[in-house]
């Protein structure tokens, strides 16, 4: 259970650390070995782009957990607590939707590519490898505002019982 407990707290963190630090010592690899011994990786700025790519689509759900709409989030503090609140369930449930759609058509492409045995031209690693960033950074924002609604049935069942 603490491995569950640590993973739902700290997943995306330590992914995108792990591929942020991967990236900036292959980088750095790439300009010491191209500035001080005149020779260019070929596999570096494709495994860089790569793990770039895994970042991003992983940051959604991170982003999901922590509520990371800038807009959304100053614009709901200058409203009433309930309609904030509202807007905010109206904003996950369109998410929500948004997502599990995004989600199909991901699995499509993926399925696609992997049908056609394509690998990328400087690390020869299977297209799908890289397109399957995007089923698993939807899957984790499906399920990280999954968790956000029970979190708000739960609150809600607790002000109901104070109440009581």
């Amino acid at each position: 259970m603490k491995i569950l407990k640590w993973l739902d707290e700290n997943a995306e963190e330590f992914l995108l650390l792990i591929f942020l630090v991967i990236m900036v010592l292959t980088m750095g690899v790439q300009v010491l070995m191209r500035y001080l011994l005149n020779y260019s990786l070929t596999w570096s700025e494709e495994l860089t782009r790569y793990l770039f790519v895994w970042s991003a689509f992983i940051s959604i759900g991170y982003c999901t957990k922590h509520r990371s709409s800038i807009k959304l989030e100053q614009m709901l503090t200058y409203l009433p607590n309930t309609l904030a609140q509202i807007i905010r369930l109206i904003s996950k449930v369109v998410m929500f939707v948004f997502f599990i759609y995004v989600l199909q058509s991901a699995v499509a492409v993926v399925q696609t590519t992997y049908a056609s045995g394509q690998v990328s031209s400087a690390l020869g690693l299977p297209v799908y490898l890289v397109q399957l960033s995007t089923v698993v950074g939807f899957a984790l924002a499906i399920v990280r505002i999954i968790q956000s609604f029970m979190q708000c049935f739960v609150e809600l069942l607790n002000m109901r019982k104070q109440h009581s």
